[in-house]
């Protein structure tokens, strides 16, 4: 299973268990726009991480047309370009088993157009844009690719800071990678016993040394 499949089952899990959290702050490999939008329709969470952003060269250029400069009509099927120009087709895409919808714009109005340099690197062939499939998917990334750069949304985030290091010591001294055991019920085990002995050893450590000045406690420390 990959890691952004267990998104779900995990929300699922929390539900039946009357766990649902109201914020649920996840790495990048665990959320998608689809993930955030499921999260909110099916179990009422704020699925908080940071959609991957436009990988488009416009965008890596700092001064080019990206995606979020195109205007979508989503009720006439057109996007409208930075310059004012009309999409002419619109037609469903699969990339990596994935549905997006393909947008391409007139052959003869790219090429006579002033600013093609900023919007496409190729010389014959016409902008194109891969949407997510449906409206809400795509107001969704887009939103968040906005609120990601901003400091409320990084204050929130930054919530998360600490837990990469509470994973590391668990994969580093404990061999959290790799299972001793055949089965999911048994790995499960080892898992938690994994854990129980990481917390013993950290407050081991922290009983043997009261006095040592400490570092500012983490939010799983403090919790």
């Amino acid at each position: 299973m990959q890691d952004g499949e267990l998104t779900d089952q995990i929300h699922d899990d929390l539900a039946r268990a009357g766990l649902a959290p109201g914020e649920h702050v996840v790495d990048a490999a665990y959320v998608t726009a689809a993930k955030i939008e499921r999260a909110q329709r099916v179990h009422q969470i704020t699925l908080l991480g940071p959609v991957a952003p436009d990988p488009s060269h416009q965008t890596k250029a700092g001064n080019g047309f990206d995606k979020a400069s195109f205007t979508v009509d989503w009720d006439a099927h057109q996007v409208v370009c930075p310059r004012g120009q009309t999409s002419r087709t619109w037609q469903p895409l699969r990339i990596s088993g994935h549905d997006y919808i393909q947008v391409r714009f007139g052959e003869a109005a790219c090429q006579a157009c002033t600013d093609r340099a900023q919007c496409t690197n190729s010389a014959v062939r016409p902008r194109s844009l891969a949407l997510l499939p449906t409206r809400d998917l795509h107001e969704i990334q887009q939103a968040n690719r906005l609120d990601q750069q901003t400091h409320d949304w990084q204050d929130r985030y930054a919530i998360r800071a600490s837990i990469e290091a509470t994973l590391s010591q668990n994969v580093r001294t404990c061999g959290l990678r790799r299972t001793r055991y055949r089965g999911l019920r048994r790995t499960h085990v080892q898992h938690v016993l994994t854990a129980l002995a990481c917390n013993v050893t950290r407050i081991a450590d922290w009983i043997a040394s009261p006095t040592r000045k400490q570092r500012a406690p983490s939010h799983f420390h403090a919790l």
